[in-house]
């Protein structure tokens, strides 16, 4: 974030014609360091920084100080990195003349990139009153209310700058953005609307992709965040969103390729490996998620999160030991945050405490709706306190974005077997059988429901159907039927029909 926001700063500084012809710049002509500064500003006309920092440290000599030598060695200091130094030299160029037309905004930006924001909300209010009705003086005072997160005085100065100029786009962006973070998403659609067509670019059209995601509207999401990267294809927070909206919306096969192409453009940062780990974890894969949960902590490791991450795959395979040691490592994540609340479900789900595990689970259903692995977390808790009317809510929900995970289909049979509600569990299986014909324990278990059906009533159509169950089992692998003495029963009573 802080990057994106100096990058805005240089925007706002680059139109503001900060080179203004050094006559109408000065306020005593005569001084002799004009002569200094005009050259000065030469060369940084031609971005040759070092010699224009020698010639302003030449005028910094001469007897009398003049305020443009400390405000141009600032700018100086501002495009060659050192933020800081740019506030000493614009803070010693007001001293001396507070009432330049520039330096009190120039001092608020620098502020702004130093993380001094409260002083930076004084510098601009300074700047307002030596050159008011200023569209970038109210920019850099809205950007210095949002860094402080106070969302509802930094809209009022973004607007106020798109009053003063309705071309400022940059202002435009940033109370739409305003109004996200305020809940305010019809006024930011149609702002966001205007820029992402009128004025396209990565931004733009990224914030829109962002709004939609927030307001449901995945497709859109999706579009405008493909159009983002048509700008710019080193964006690492869009291919975060597209990994996020792809799993959403079930389609593993894109969400994992976002992440791929994401590295394949150099981008591979904590946070990409981080949300990768994540995605395959809610489609299943907890062993895949382990590998990039570990890209994420070799670059990162003092990351909470990661070890959260660690901690929730461990408990899944069972290594509870390990999974405990890692969360020692956390200790600021709170029960709102989805990679602890699972770990730590997961970890109490694996201890026997199903009570707290439902609870760690249910605290971030709303929050990770599409992981559709906490729904089934929470059913096989019920089902293991034997809660069966919660136990059977929760497989069906699970069931209704199973997708091809067999697993679910064969927990929610089982427990529907041990509640002898065979017929419903033979429904359930049939579907899991579309999936994969030949799944081993889906067959097992139709012969087993059928062999229970047939038993309890016994039509010629059921007995053939079950005994092929059998004969295709054994075809496929003789050592993995389960219910030899079962058939044996059956072909005893198809026999003495």
């Amino acid at each position: 974030m802080l990057d994106w926001i100096r990058a805005i700063i240089q925007k706002i500084l680059h139109l503001s014609k900060q080179l203004d012809d050094y006559e109408k710049d000065s306020v005593v002509q005569a001084l002799p360091s004009l002569a200094y500064v005009n050259r000065a500003k030469k060369c940084i006309a031609n971005q040759d920084f070092e010699q224009a920092e020698r010639i302003l440290e030449e005028a910094m000599e001469l007897p009398q100080e003049d305020a443009l030598v400390y405000k141009y060695l600032g700018m100086v200091c501002e495009r060659t990195g050192r933020p800081s130094e740019a506030v000493i030299s614009y803070k010693k160029s007001a001293n001396i003349n507070s009432s330049d037309k520039d330096i009190w905004r120039l001092l608020g930006f620098a502020l702004i990139n130093c993380g001094q924001f409260e002083e930076a909300l004084e510098s601009f209010e300074n700047a307002n009153k030596v050159n008011p009705a200023n569209t970038d003086v109210f920019a850099g005072w809205g950007m210095a209310y949002m860094r402080l997160k106070r969302y509802p005085e930094a809209h009022e100065k973004f607007m106020e700058a798109v009053r003063l100029n309705r071309y400022n786009f940059m202002a435009l962006l940033l109370a739409a953005i305003m109004e996200v973070r305020l809940g305010k998403y019809n006024d930011a659609d149609a702002k966001l609307s205007f820029l992402a067509n009128v004025s396209p670019n990565e931004t733009n059209t990224y914030e829109y992709a962002n709004l939609k995601y927030i307001r449901k509207d995945y497709d859109s999401a999706i579009f405008y965040a493909n159009k983002a990267l048509s700008f710019n294809d080193k964006m690492l927070p869009v291919y975060l969103l597209l990994g996020k909206l792809y799993a959403i919306k079930g389609q593993k096969k894109e969400s994992l390729e976002t992440y791929e192409n994401a590295v394949s453009k150099g981008l591979a940062f904590p946070h990409l490996f981080f949300d990768w780990a994540v995605t395959l974890q809610i489609f299943g894969d907890y062993e895949g998620a382990k590998v990039q949960f570990e890209k994420a902590r070799s670059i990162a490791p003092g990351e909470e999160e990661v070890s959260a991450g660690l901690a929730l795959t461990n408990a899944y395979s069972g290594n509870i030991e390990e999974a405990e040691h890692l969360m020692q490592n956390v200790r600021n994540l709170k029960d709102d945050n989805y990679v602890y609340s699972k770990a730590t479900g997961l970890i109490a789900m694996r201890k026997g405490d199903y009570t707290l595990a439902i609870s760690k689970f249910k605290n971030v259903t709303d929050l990770m709706f599409f992981d559709n692995g906490l729904n089934f977390l929470i059913a096989q808790c019920y089902d293991s306190i034997n809660d069966v009317s919660n136990a059977k809510e929760y497989y069906e929900t699970s069931l209704l974005n199973a997708g091809d995970n067999i697993d679910i289909y064969l927990k929610y049979s089982d427990f529907l077997i041990r509640n002898e509600e065979f017929e419903s569990a033979q429904r359930k299986l049939k579907r899991a059988q579309k999936i994969d014909e030949n799944n081993l324990d889906v067959l097992n278990l139709l012969f087993h429901i059928g062999y229970i059906l047939v038993k309890d009533n016994w039509s010629e159509y059921n007995m053939k159907e079950t005994l092929g169950i059998a004969e295709k089992i054994l075809k496929i692998d003789p050592g993995s039927f389960r219910y030899p003495e079962e058939k044996s029963d059956l072909d005893n009573i198809a026999n003495n029909r």
